[in-house]
């Protein structure tokens, strides 16, 4: 029996000094942390640009649900990527609203989706003012995000 408990403990001491130098070996993933002005601006404009494309095309097929579905989906990735931005200070204001537009855009995929076109109006409609207090948001700091091509 001592000789059980000897090597479950010599078993659970190298998991844990195994999982210690795991940690340990973890590489920070690019872009964790705080980002310049710049670095913010091109992850913004690259969310934005996605979710007006979204929003443009889910309003082109309104009545494929599969696709608002798959809408719903990257929309609501994108509103949880957004949110463990880092926003630097002269950002903050900004970033607010453009988090308060990819999550309205993704509730009104949503609604769509289960029908309640009313709903689905209202939260589209709620997420481009959004993103038109963003860019006001933006020109009080003079910020510009870049174009997408």
């Amino acid at each position: 029996m001592h000789r059980r408990e000897l090597i479950g403990a010599t078993l659970a001491a190298a998991l844990a000094l195994s999982a210690r130098r795991a940690r340990a070996e973890q590489k920070p993933k690019p872009g964790a942390g705080v980002l310049t002005v710049e670095e913010w601006a091109r992850r913004a404009a690259l969310l934005l640009d996605e979710t007006k494309r979204a929003q443009d095309w889910i309003g082109a097929h309104p009545g494929d649900l599969g696709l608002a579905a798959l809408a719903f989906d990257l929309a609501d990735l994108r509103s949880q990527v957004a949110v463990r931005i880092a926003a630097p200070e002269k950002a903050k204001q900004a970033h607010m609203h453009l988090l308060l537009a990819l999550e309205n855009t993704a509730a009104a995929f949503d609604a769509r989706v289960r029908g309640d076109e009313k709903k689905a109006a209202q939260r589209l409609a709620a997420a481009r003012s959004e993103e038109n207090t963003l860019n006001l948001a933006l020109e009080a700091v003079k910020l510009k995000l870049p174009m997408l091509k």
